[in-house]
């Protein structure tokens, strides 16, 4: 996984940390508080804590790839993870995944994780415009995506992709 300028990136609300082994057991917890999304990522109606490992696994080996633990800045809590990738050739960065524990949801958290994310690609690494995936049926997604001013594009092949324009020319 590539650690681009910081392993840290920190704001008011939370701050997002490079992921490690170490923080498997804690992410494996957020993701049983959050079947809906567990589900809608993998098809998987059953928990199985060795798709996450994959998943970060995945994130990991590549350069381009950042998989990050959310943290709550008053409690230090690790309320979920973020997903991202910067410098393909067809799309400069892309939200692969934000998940968040349920009990945790609606209260800013996700919104400051994602602000976060794209100051970064913005300022960091130059980036101009990020895509955005949600898993087919994960209505909370796109509501969440278009709160946040990411806008649905319906590509050739009939999937949806999300856009949003994070930094001027």
């Amino acid at each position: 996984m590539s650690t681009g300028t910081t392993t840290r990136m920190d704001g008011p609300l939370v701050y997002l940390e490079s992921f490690g082994p170490e923080h498997l057991p804690a992410v494996w917890k957020v993701y049983l508080d959050a079947p809906d999304y567990f589900e809608a990522l993998t098809g998987a109606a059953e928990f199985d804590p060795t798709t996450v490992e994959m998943m970060y696994e995945e994130a990991a080996a590549e350069d381009s790839r950042y998989y990050l633990a959310i943290r709550r800045t008053d409690t230090k809590s690790l309320i979920g993870t973020i997903e991202f990738e910067a410098g393909a050739d067809e799309v400069p960065a892309t939200l692969r995944g934000l998940v968040l524990a349920q009990g945790e949801r609606g209260r800013g958290f996700g919104r400051a994780a994602l602000e976060l994310a794209e100051d970064f690609l913005a300022n960091e690494l130059g980036v101009r415009t990020i895509a955005a995936e949600v898993p087919q049926g994960y209505d909370d997604g796109e509501r969440f995506l278009e709160a946040l001013r990411y806008r649905a594009r319906r590509l050739k092949s009939g999937d949806i992709r999300w856009v949003k324009r994070i930094a001027e020319e």
